[in-house]
């Protein structure tokens, strides 16, 4: 979905399970040499996987063969730019395991490689990229506001909504509330931060300023994934998108409901890619009284995820082995899952890095069955140029629920999955441009509002 292509690098490539111990031993720097992170990252420049892959213990060489390998360091450098060289570096013990962290110098960011190294066997246990800092290439201050934007006409204050755990918000508040209208904003998929960030752009924060200045009022909030992720697996191994989505929304809800200023106001969902999927499960809740969903798919992730996978991966109009193995293999755990009549899930059988939990609420999830039972008014926007979200998944929607009067589709002409102005298809390397939302994106939306 909106977020396909960071889940391609985070879960497919770059998240790599790191496989350890609990107990604390004794310092063992002076066994593993802090140099072995350096030489597997040489071997991954030199594309010498195969020498990496040697060194394994047997749960690794399971987890990641050669081919899962060997696309890793182009993912790199297609999303962080030129590698310049290697940074600080520190050790911690961890049961039988040294774990070593490097930093890695790019061009557009320092990421950190995690390597975990079994000191009585000497075979690597672990691996994990991790972005550290995204470098700030094009000063914000640099890129052009959008002339649906005024700063001077609204005030953006920090809040907190009300989750499993505490996350931090934004509230923006226009200086003329007239509209009487706030509007909640609900990521895609993947761990995101409260702006949206997506390579250059902030697709929410764009969405919220833009809203703000038109007079509506509107509440944003970091992921629950994005900070509480390890907590959220370790406590619920088996969370679904309910709780992935819903509570947060409901912390949104009650948040508006609590505050002087907003309580009196109609509350709008606008849910992007995933979250435009989820914010269906609120079709009857009585404190909401309009859903937008803005390049959302009524489609089964896995399925999209494999149309990504071809995508990308014929871009440069070459599927070479290695990532024909990747789809292959992606396919292949879509059939395994589909078929699943098991008791006990396999190692690594699964698509996507999702639990079999997750998949089962999903492959029960009908947004469209959600939104042929509401009543609430409903916006659906696509875009012609989002390879992530195509022209079959707004024809599905169309063809399922056009015919109800509270539905408004429209499919917006040359913009990309996060509603930015392209002339073609768009492609990944697209999200390191900056590419606001378009103005008919903010023209639909007063458009449809006026009839609420």
């Amino acid at each position: 979905m909106l977020n396909m292509l960071r889940t391609l690098i985070s879960k497919f490539v770059i998240l790599i399970a790191l496989l350890l111990t609990t107990s604390i031993v004794a310092n063992t720097a002076e066994v593993v040499s802090i140099e072995r992170p350096k030489n597997v990252i040489r071997n991954f420049q030199n594309g010498t996987v195969d020498e990496i892959f040697s060194q394994y213990d047997s749960a690794m060489a399971k987890l990641l063969p050669p081919h899962r390998m060997a696309p890793i360091w182009s993912q790199l450098l297609a999303n962080y730019g030129d590698f310049l060289g290697f940074g600080l570096q520190d050790t911690i013990t961890n049961g039988d395991n040294l774990i070593i962290n490097t930093d890695l110098d790019f061009e557009k960011a320092v990421m950190n490689f995690m390597l975990s190294v079994n000191v009585k066997t000497d075979k690597i246990t672990g691996i994990y990229f991790s972005e550290q800092e995204k470098k700030n290439l094009t000063p914000q201050i640099d890129k052009p506001i959008p002339s649906y934007i005024d700063t001077n006409s609204f005030i953006e204050s920090d809040i907190v909504i009300k989750d499993k755990y505490d996350l931090i918000g934004k509230l923006t508040f226009p200086n003329k509330f007239d509209k009487n209208i706030t509007f909640v904003l609900v990521h895609g998929s993947g761990p995101s931060d409260i702006d949206g960030t997506i390579g250059e752009n902030k697709f929410l924060k764009n969405l919220a300023w833009g809203l703000s200045t038109s007079g509506y009022a509107v509440v944003r909030y970091e992921k629950l994934t994005k900070r509480f992720g390890r907590e959220l697996v370790k406590n619920n191994p088996g969370m679904t998108q309910d709780d992935e989505y819903n509570n947060s929304i409901q912390g949104a809800i009650d948040f508006i409901k609590n505050n002087s200023k907003l309580n009196n106001s109609k509350i709008v969902l606008i849910g992007h890619s995933q979250g435009a999927s989820a914010i269906t499960s609120f079709y009857n809740n009585k404190d909401i009284e309009g859903m937008i969903l803005l390049a959302g798919t009524p489609r089964k992730l896995y399925d999209l995820y494999t149309e990504q996978l071809e995508y990308i991966f014929n871009v440069d109009g070459i599927v070479r082995p290695s990532e024909r193995k990747i789809i292959e293999e992606h396919k292949d755990k879509v059939q395994y899952f589909k078929n699943f009549k098991k008791e006990k899930v396999e190692l690594d059988s699964l698509p996507m890095g999702l639990s079999l939990e997750y998949l089962q609420h999903l492959d029960e999830f009908d947004p469209i069955k959600n939104l042929k039972q509401s009543e609430k008014p409903t916006l659906i926007l696509g875009g012609s140029h989002d390879y992530q979200v195509t022209k079959v998944d707004f024809d599905i929607w169309n063809s399922n629920l056009a015919s109800k009067n509270n539905i408004k589709l429209k499919f917006i002409e040359n913009v990309n999955h996060i509603f930015g102005e392209t002339e073609k298809m768009a492609v990944p390397a697209d999200y390191q441009k900056y590419t606001p939302i378009a103005p008919v994106v903010f023209e639909e939306i007063n458009k449809w509002i006026n009839n609420l």
